[in-house]
């Protein structure tokens, strides 16, 4: 019996909106590689400085709304 390709590539659920997020961003506009290189070269450190202000305040934003 075939099965549809969502059932055959996990039929994954998640109410978490960053994975949701993630995923959207991974599937649409940035390739996985870029997302792991920012992650790898981005999350080892306690503090983060910003240059650009409003950007900064942009990001926050976000991860308000995401969480």
């Amino acid at each position: 019996m075939k099965q549809d390709i969502q059932t055959r590539s996990g039929n994954i659920t998640s109410e978490d909106p960053l994975v949701n997020f993630l995923y959207i961003l991974m599937r649409d506009y940035l390739p996985t590689g870029v997302v792991e290189r920012i992650v790898e070269e981005h999350t080892y450190s306690d503090i983060a400085s910003f240059s650009n202000g409003w950007l900064a305040e942009y990001a926050k934003d976000i991860a308000l709304r995401l969480k």
